[in-house]
């Protein structure tokens, strides 16, 4: 993955996020993280600044895909540069009895990824939505300062260690080996070259008619390569009702170019999001 030009790194705010602990993982010197209010946001502020990428989640190993971010996608006009997983550890503060909260903060995914957890502990206190899993304790430690209840927050781990006073329960997602897969965008170039001799390939599919049988000669071409795929998703089509585009995800191999060319004769429109591998950290 080249970063040689990039100057700035949109990504999930404020602070602390999981997504800024992915963006710290490939920020180089003298690289600006430059934090957004919505993943949306972040996909589009790159698009306006060619010398940037931008980092976000695509999926939860719990919670599935997140939905925007794939979308915009391809409504931003993106390229994917690289992937970075990230375990995700969730903890519990609260200013009382985990039976008495009455209101607690928690962005969606958190929610969705420690539902088991809540179910068991807390007895159906009101849940106020959040824009990240740090603005969730931020909440929280301003309704505390002001007197407002019973409350609890769902925060990052690393966010819960500095408030040990609050902290009730640790860990309390719902797997262990609860991850999330983060993309590293940029804005897509004209006659974008594709490096297909990194690990994977993703593509964004439709069709161009409506019949039976065409997710199966989809999935044919993959076969007859013996291409592994390593997700398929549908999502629905934004301009036709009841239509649906494809998601896929797949290994490279030696017969990745081939297949492409047979999907391109083939009544499969396509297109390459982009050809990359997993980023431990900055090389």
């Amino acid at each position: 993955m080249q970063l040689d030009n990039c100057s700035q790194i949109f990504t999930l705010g404020p602070e602390g996020t999981f997504s800024d602990e992915a963006a710290q993982k490939i920020r180089g010197d003298g690289v600006i993280v430059t934090y957004t209010g919505t993943f949306a946001e972040a996909l589009f502020r790159v698009t306006e600044d060619p010398d940037s990428v931008a980092v976000v989640p695509i999926e939860n190993s719990v919670a599935g895909t997140v939905a925007q971010v794939q979308d915009s996608l391809v409504s931003n006009k993106l390229v994917i540069l690289g992937e970075i997983n990230l375990l995700i550890e969730y903890s519990l503060l609260a200013n009382v009895a985990l039976e008495d909260v009455k209101l607690c903060f928690a962005h969606p995914q958190a929610l969705e990824q420690s539902s088991k957890f809540l179910s068991k502990n807390l007895t159906e206190p009101q849940n106020q939505l959040t824009r990240s899993n740090v603005d969730s304790g931020i909440q929280f430690l301003q309704a505390i300062k002001s007197d407002n209840g019973a409350l609890a927050a769902i925060v990052p781990a690393s966010f819960a260690d500095s408030y040990p006073e609050w902290k009730v329960a640790t860990g309390i997602q719902d797997y262990h080996n609860n991850t999330t897969r983060f993309l590293v965008v940029r804005p897509r170039q004209e006659n974008e070259e594709h490096d297909f001799s990194c690990k994977k390939t993703s593509l964004y599919v439709e069709f161009q008619e409506d019949r039976s049988g065409l997710l199966y000669e989809l999935l044919s071409v993959f076969n007859l390569f013996q291409i592994n795929l390593c997700r398929l998703e549908s999502r629905p089509a934004k301009d036709t009702p009841w239509a649906y585009v494809f998601y896929v995800d797949f290994y490279n191999t030696e017969h990745t170019e081939a297949c492409l060319d047979v999907m391109r004769v083939t009544k499969f429109n396509y297109k390459v999001l982009g050809s990359y591998d997993l980023i431990d950290r900055l090389a």
